[in-house]
């Protein structure tokens, strides 16, 4: 049998975990070209960066890399992308992008597939999305979006 100062332990670390995980941020493709650009939301996810905050979505991933052809982009992306944690693509979130693609086609509204994996993403880990195309994502329900000054929504 474990001590009560063991449990009481364990419980603070998780309780501790757990409110190091509600500061973190889901960043998708956008936010970040607009870092690497030194254009709004760039400065918030320099903040977010410096507080180790940063999740991305495996998709943005294949987002930030694809089609880049100088070799210097690709490592500075690559370089990005080693300062964040990346979210997988696991069963769940794959799951629940599809419920929001069919309840969005039945509503008229087409939304690029890698924008509703991160939306999802964003809504399993629930956890706040910070995007500079706010219009992609507004159609999407019970996801929190962190928004700047200057946003498109």
């Amino acid at each position: 049998m474990q001590s009560a100062e063991h449990l009481c332990a364990k419980i603070g670390e998780q309780g501790e975990a757990f409110q190091e995980r509600r500061l973190q941020t889901i960043v998708d493709t956008s936010a970040l070209i607009a870092y690497l650009r030194k254009e709004s939301p760039g400065e918030m996810v320099f903040t977010l960066l410096e507080e180790e905050s940063v999740i991305v979505p495996a998709v943005c991933i294949f987002e930030l890399l694809a089609g880049v052809r100088l070799e210097k982009h690709i490592q500075q992306r690559q370089e990005l992308l080693d300062l964040t944690e990346i979210a997988d693509m696991d069963r769940k979130i794959s799951e629940y992008a599809a419920e929001l693609f069919t309840e969005l086609r039945l509503k008229g509204i087409t939304i690029d597939n890698e924008d509703l994996i991160v939306a999802a993403t964003s809504i399993i880990l629930d956890m706040p999305l910070l995007t500079s195309n706010n219009k992609h994502f507004k159609h999407i329900r019970d996801l929190k979006m962190v928004s700047w000054q200057g946003s498109d929504q």
